[in-house]
C-alpha cells in the first residue's frame, strides 16, 4: 500500500505523463492517505503538517504598470510598479487540502470557540452574519439598477435575465428600504455552519483537492487551530507575500513564467472543468517548488479590498500599516483573493492580479481556498 501511495503521488507529479493521467494518479491517492502530507497527534487530536518552503526577504517587486484587459473589463487597482521589503517567511508547497481541513472538522474545530479570533468570527461561527455577502451583493446590485433605471428591461430583452429575475428585480425596486431589508433577511437567512459549502459535492470532495467553499473567517480559524497543535506560527498570506511568492526575484508575470499556458496552469483554457488534486501541472511549479500558484484554486490573504466590489479602499502601492491588515473590521468588507481558478481565464492567474471576495462569502466559492503561511 505504501508503495502504492508513492506510486501515485509520482505519476500524479510526471511532467511526462498525459494530464489525464496525472489528473486520475491524484483522485485514486485521494482515499490512500497522500504520503506528501505528515501525519502527526497534536494536543487536540490528528492533524497534517503542510510541507512548507523558505522564501528569503528584501526587495520584491509588486503590481504593473499596465492595465490587465480582462474581456470587457480593465483593471488597474494593480497599478503602479513598486516594490516592498518583506521578512523571511515560509509558505505552503500546495494549497490546503481535504485531507487537513477533515482534520480540523473532526477535532471540533467549528465548535470551538477559542479559533474563532475576531468579534465578527465569532459571530459568524454562532450563524450570525454567515449570509452577509448575499445581503452586500443584492445592496450592490440595487445601487446599481437604481441608477440605471433601464436595466431590468434591457437584461430582459437580451435574454440574460429570466422573466422570473425581472420581476424579482422589479419587486426589490418598489420596496422601502426597512422592507428591504426584512426581504433579505428572509430570502438569506443566517445558520450556523459546521462543514464547507461544497463538502458533500463529489466533484470537490476528494482527500487530495484543495478544500474550497470556505469563508475568510474558516480560513482563520483553521490557522489558529494549526498554531495550537503544532506550536508553529501558521497563518494566513499578505498579498504582498503571495505576490513576492508567485513572481519570485525577477518578477515573472506567471508563477511559471511570463506567457500564459495553458498546460502549466488549470484555468478555463485549459478545459478540465474541475478543480485538480494538488500538484498535478508540474510544469507550472515556481523554481522554489510552490504548486499551482497560478490556476485551479484562489487562495485568501489576510488583505483588505474594502466594502465596495468594484474600487479597493486599499490599492497599491502595498502599505501594511495603513489599514489593510487589520482582522477585526466589518461584516461586508472583502478580502484579497489571489492566483486564479479553473473557472476564470489566464489574465485572473496572472501573478500581479489582484481579486476579492466577501469575508464572509461561500456560496460562489468553488473556487477559492487556502495556502498557508509560517512564520
Amino acid at each position: 500500500l505504501d508503495r502504492m501511495r508513492h506510486a501515485l503521488a509520482d505519476r500524479s507529479r510526471d511532467g511526462a505523463a498525459d494530464l489525464r493521467a496525472r489528473l486520475a494518479a491524484g483522485l485514486a491517492l485521494g482515499p490512500l492517505a497522500d504520503p506528501r502530507l505528515e501525519r502527526r497527534d497534536g494536543p487536540y487530536g490528528p492533524y497534517i503538517v503542510p510541507p512548507v518552503a523558505t522564501l528569503h526577504g528584501g526587495e520584491h517587486l509588486l503590481g504593473d504598470d499596465a492595465p490587465i484587459r480582462f474581456g470587457e473589463q480593465v483593471w488597474t487597482d494593480h497599478q503602479p510598479r513598486h516594490k516592498v521589503r518583506l521578512a523571511p517567511y515560509s509558505i505552503g508547497r500546495f494549497m490546503l487540502t481535504n485531507a487537513e481541513w477533515a482534520c480540523f472538522m473532526a477535532a471540533g474545530g467549528y465548535d470551538e470557540g477559542r479559533w474563532w479570533e475576531t468579534a465578527v468570527a465569532r459571530r459568524w461561527r454562532l450563524g450570525e452574519g454567515t449570509e452577509a455577502a448575499a445581503h452586500a451583493n443584492v445592496r450592490n446590485w440595487l445601487a446599481i439598477i437604481r441608477a440605471n433605471p433601464g436595466m431590468p428591461a434591457e437584461e430582459l430583452a437580451r435574454g440574460r435575465w429570466s422573466a422570473e429575475i425581472h420581476e424579482r428585480w422589479l419587486r426589490r425596486l418598489a420596496m422601502t428600504p426597512t422592507e428591504f431589508e426584512a426581504h433579505l433577511e428572509a430570502s438569506f437567512p443566517g445558520q450556523r455552519k459546521s462543514e464547507p459549502q461544497f463538502w458533500r459535492d463529489a466533484r470537490f470532495n476528494n482527500p487530495t483537492q484543495p478544500v474550497i467553499g470556505i469563508s475568510w473567517h474558516e480560513a482563520r480559524a483553521y490557522c489558529a487551530w494549526l498554531r495550537a497543535q503544532t506550536g508553529r506560527p501558521f497563518r494566513l498570506l499578505t498579498e504582498a507575500e503571495w505576490e513576492a511568492a508567485a513572481r519570485g526575484p525577477n518578477g515573472r508575470r506567471f508563477a511559471y513564467g511570463d506567457a500564459p499556458d495553458r498546460w502549466r496552469a488549470n484555468t478555463m483554457e485549459t478545459h478540465l472543468r474541475q478543480v485538480a488534486p494538488i500538484g498535478i501541472f508540474p510544469g507550472g511549479d515556481t523554481p522554489e517548488g510552490l504548486a499551482d500558484m497560478a490556476g485551479n484554486v484562489y487562495s485568501w490573504t489576510s488583505t483588505a479590498w474594502g466594502a465596495d466590489p468594484e474600487t479597493s479602499a486599499f490599492p497599491y502601492p502595498y502599505a501594511a500599516d495603513d489599514g489593510r491588515e487589520d482582522a477585526d473590521t466589518a461584516p461586508d468588507v472583502q478580502r484579497i483573493i489571489r492566483g486564479g481558478s479553473w473557472y476564470d481565464d489566464h489574465p485572473t492567474s496572472l501573478a500581479y492580479a489582484r481579486n476579492n471576495a466577501y469575508a464572509s462569502d461561500r456560496r460562489r466559492m468553488s473556487g477559492v481556498g487556502l495556502r498557508l503561511a509560517c512564520g
